[in-house]
């Protein structure tokens, strides 16, 4: 049976969503720590041309002796917006204004990447309370630590593509407070390896996800089957003529995890950010500071669900954005 997911809160759970969003934004700030995807065990690596986002200062970026520093550390605020966001159920392009935070960094035992979301919807995703209410607010919040083999064990254990090894470990919180009312909580884990590219970075986890969540329309709360997943984050800097640009992104993929709270199984489910971004403030003598660009999202069979069973569970979004880093 075909379901209708029509998003739909009050202003005090606005105001809490605003609350809890600024929360953890301190949070972040405070523990020096936030998502953009990497968890590679060592920054990008740069030279004099090519500038690197992921790493402030050449200084951070490279030690006197040419290798990269154990700690190091990228903290930068952004903001991105599209008008072609779906959500299940929901049959209207929905556009969105989204802040967030990212902090990503290595430690002296691998690395750690964490993110804050602030999405803000127009009345085509309207708060529980429908379109008069205003469009629908969700937090959401990632994090991945990884673990390095060759950060533990003191030595190199790359060989010919592959840079290092690792284990990963994460987790994903959302609330948004639409007719569906998420309360998404995920933890993710697996191994995790890191190919060895000339310029940044890119890796790869194969593990495991679980996940609960909150169904309003249903009046129910679910607990989800452990399902596969795979995720990959990259970061390669480069240039065309004088421009110093950076390639960024992430993917993952999500295998069916039973039965959503409309008792729909749910099936696979693919999602895809990507970005081009410019150093803009390297025109100014700030280089790594301030970026703006294009960005684009992908998502098919949203939260599992399958598009024979509603509307709208396909995103194909593209975006602008803008991020300053401290």
């Amino acid at each position: 049976m075909k379901t209708t997911r029509n998003a739909v809160c009050t202003p005090s759970i606005r105001k809490s969503l605003i609350g809890i969003a600024m929360f953890f934004a301190l949070a972040q700030f405070a523990h020096a720590e936030v998502y953009s995807a990497p968890n590679g065990s060592a920054p990008p690596q740069t030279d004099d041309n090519l500038p690197n986002g992921a790493a402030p200062t050449a200084k951070q970026v490279q030690a006197d002796n040419g290798t990269p520093p154990l700690v190091w550390n990228d903290t930068y605020v952004g903001y991105r917006y599209g008008r072609d966001f779906h959500y299940p159920g929901v049959p209207d392009k929905v556009a969105q204004n989204i802040g967030y935070l990212t902090t990503i960094g290595g430690f002296r035992y691998g690395s750690y990447a964490f993110n804050v979301d602030y999405l803000v919807s127009n009345s085509a995703n309207p708060e529980a309370g429908g379109p008069s209410s205003g469009g629908a607010q969700e937090v959401y919040s990632v994090g991945r630590v990884e673990l390095s083999a060759g950060k533990i064990l003191g030595r190199s254990v790359g060989y010919g593509f592959v840079r290092d090894l690792g284990a990963t470990v994460g987790y994903e919180f959302g609330v948004k407070n639409d007719a569906y009312a998420q309360r998404a909580r995920m933890f993710v884990f697996g191994p995790t390896v890191e190919f060895a590219i000339p310029h940044g970075f890119w890796n790869l986890t194969i593990g495991g996800r679980t996940e609960s969540n909150h169904n309003g329309i249903a009046g129910v709360d679910i607990t989800f089957h452990t399902a596969w997943h795979i995720e990959s984050s990259w970061i390669v800097p480069f240039r065309v003529a004088k421009v110093p640009l950076e390639f960024r992104g992430f993917a993952s993929v999500t295998g069916p995890k039973g039965k959503d709270g409309f008792n729909t199984e749910t099936t696979t489910e693919f999602l895809t950010r990507l970005s081009l971004l410019a150093d803009v403030g390297s025109f100014i003598g700030h280089p790594r500071t301030a970026y703006l660009g294009v960005g684009y999202e992908y998502w098919h069979n949203m939260y599992g669900t399958p598009s024979s069973e509603t509307v709208s569970t396909k995103t194909s979004a593209p975006m602008v954005m803008a991020e300053l880093h401290f």
